[in-house]
């Protein structure tokens, strides 16, 4: 997807990091998501382990930080007819799927629940981070930058309402 390209640009942090996005069958609901597989490794000493020894105590585990991720996109917002149209919006929920790497948020999902539920994804400051990434690239396009992350967040909804209901702009 050559969209992913441009929204790269706003994430330097990124820049070593492969990342593929496609379009994925899903239910209505979901916008997008991202993937990518988490190792964990574990270190120790076989030998003493079996053998009963005190060093077979030092059991290490490490989590492997992923280089490769996966983003797929709806595959109902091909159903926007107006390319430049569909471009913003995807670039969206890029852009929120791009952060979400960014803040390490695969890792710290794929951890057991009470680590999980102390550490909030989705807050107020993730939204007003990915409407400033989403402005910082409008203007780095030359296009106006949107004033508030209401009218943002209201032209998207209903624009995705008209694709849900089949009226498609």
């Amino acid at each position: 997807m050559n969209w992913l390209k441009e929204v790269r640009s706003v994430f330097r942090v990124l820049n070593k990091k492969t990342i593929l996005a496609d379009y994925k069958k899903m239910s209505r609901k979901k916008l997008g998501f991202v993937r990518s597989r988490i190792k964990h490794k574990i270190d120790f000493d076989a030998v003493a382990l079996l053998l009963g020894k005190s060093k077979a105590q030092k059991i290490q585990k490490t989590i492997v930080k992923p280089n490769e991720f996966e983003i797929f996109i709806n595959q109902d917002l091909q159903k926007i007819k107006k390319e430049i149209l569909r471009k913003e919006i995807v670039q969206h929920i890029l852009i929120h799927e791009l952060l979400h790497i960014e803040n390490e948020d695969l890792i710290t999902i794929s951890k057991n629940y009470n680590k999980r539920k102390k550490k909030k994804i989705h807050i107020n400051k993730f939204d007003e981070e990915i409407f400033n990434r989403y402005n910082k690239l409008r203007k780095l396009k030359g296009i106006m930058q949107i004033q508030k992350r209401e009218y943002l967040d209201m032209a998207i909804k209903k624009i995705l309402k008209s694709v849900k209901q089949e009226k498609i702009p």
